[in-house]
């Protein structure tokens, strides 16, 4: 004899289908990125939500399966119990193979044979929990094609969630949305595969042991699991949340560590640690190119009459002079307390004396410090790679012999020694 099928039941189990590989997808993704005790939890609620969403689907899929006859459908307690710890089982097991650091080709179709086979078990087992005298009878070949429909089921599932963190962040919930719904199809195929397979015998009759009995295993099963699974999922993304918050402060935290270690805290340009650094660069490129050293002169006496506040806001006020004005340069920094070091890129010494002037004659007006007017007063070096030096050392100490000197007033005092300079 056999049954028919009650389609809102057979389209509720899908969707459990689905939730429950969508939950397989999440956590599989969500666990990679763990470590520790934490990685443990959610590994844990990660096999038990995928075990009990297959679990709940299959005894959705029984729900809906309407037996010959009327007769009303029952299950024995401690079988039933036993298909949905194999259930939790064998997707603990595929959990692992998602998250192991590295999984080849061969492992991968061992790991979806067992976990396949796992789920096959979990079916047959939660169909044997349905005692019949007689017992029902199996068509073996459709058993054997339902076999085959888990393993590969768990294998496309283990390759989609081993590949799934590949994809654009911004597809991400997409694709994994439809591989939830491709793999739901598989999960049902495998189930109504298997009862495609089964036949009742004229008399039989439902076992007077089978303990639990009624229509509770259909549509409230289906909307508690469904409920239950989804309210894990999103105590996964609230966990994923503060994860992602507190990497991402800690990331902020490390690069104002960073920040700190390689830029002055006054001008915010990159300081004498961080320019040697670039220099060293710009050297292993084996192109010319120029230092142009600008020594604040008149820093100390700033310092001396108006304090170090005072002082301070003289040099940053100088640096955005330098970056307003030097704006094709390599690299712009400041080397010591009154130095600052200007990258360019350009051998040429008449075209650098001509930047030079050009930069006094910008600036010809005084800098108004807290209310002040100041006329800063600028010493200016340079050397030529590879000319004046091939290695850091030599060309930082060429370029610090000061070669000429000027004032912001007047405009005639400009360059002192435009000769030098050029």
């Amino acid at each position: 004899m056999k049954g028919t099928y009650a389609l809102e039941l057979v389209f509720a189990s899908y969707c459990v289908a689905v939730i429950a590989a969508f939950t397989a997808i999440y956590f599989g993704a969500r666990v990679r990125s763990l470590s520790g005790s934490t990685k443990t939890v959610w590994f844990t609620i990660g096999a038990f939500c995928l075990g009990a969403g297959i679990w709940s689907m299959h005894f959705v899929g029984m729900s809906a399966y309407q037996m010959p006859m009327e007769m009303e459908m029952s299950f024995d307690l401690k079988l039933t119990v036993a298909s949905l710890v194999i259930a939790v089982l064998a997707s603990g097991l595929g959990l692992k193979a998602i998250t192991s650091e590295m999984l080849s080709v061969s492992q991968l179709i061992i790991y979806a044979f067992i976990m396949g086979t796992g789920v096959f078990t979990m079916h047959y087992t939660g169909m044997f929990a349905m005692k019949m005298d007689p017992a029902m009878q199996y068509d073996n070949f459709l058993v054997f094609i339902s076999g085959v429909i888990a393993v590969v089921a768990c294998g496309a599932a283990l390759w989609i969630c081993r590949n799934i963190d590949k994809v654009d962040q911004g597809y991400s919930f997409w694709v994994k949305l439809v591989a939830a719904l491709v793999m739901g199809v598989a999960i049902c195929g495998m189930h109504y595969t298997g009862m495609a397979a089964v036949s009742f015998p004229m008399e039989s009759q439902m076992a007077a042991s089978n303990t639990l009995r009624g229509n509770w295993m259909g549509a409230p099963t289906a909307i508690a699991s469904s409920i239950f699974i989804l309210l894990l999922v999103y105590m996964a993304f609230q966990d994923f949340r503060e994860q992602e918050r507190i990497k991402r402060e800690k990331e902020a935290a490390e690069q104002a560590v960073l920040h700190a270690a390689f830029n002055d805290k006054i001008t915010n340009l990159p300081n004498r640690a961080a320019f040697e650094d670039q220099l060293l660069k710009v050297i292993g490129k084996n192109t010319s190119f120029t230092l142009l050293y600008l020594e604040l002169s008149s820093y100390r006496d700033m310092n001396k009459l108006y304090g170090e506040a005072q002082a301070q806001e003289l040099a940053s006020r100088f640096s955005e002079k330098l970056r307003g004005n030097f704006v094709e340069a390599i690299y712009i920094a400041r080397y010591s307390t009154t130095g600052f070091f200007v990258l360019l890129n350009s051998a040429n010494k008449n075209e650098i004396a001509q930047q030079v002037k050009q930069f006094a004659s910008k600036n010809n007006q005084p800098l108004n410090i807290q209310g002040e007017s100041f006329w800063p007063t600028v010493s200016v070096g340079f050397s030529h790679y590879p000319n004046s030096g091939t290695n850091t050392r030599l060309l930082i100490r060429q370029a610090q012999v000061v070669k000429t000197k000027f004032a912001a007033q007047p405009v005639t005092r400009l360059i002192k020694n435009e000769a030098a300079v050029a």
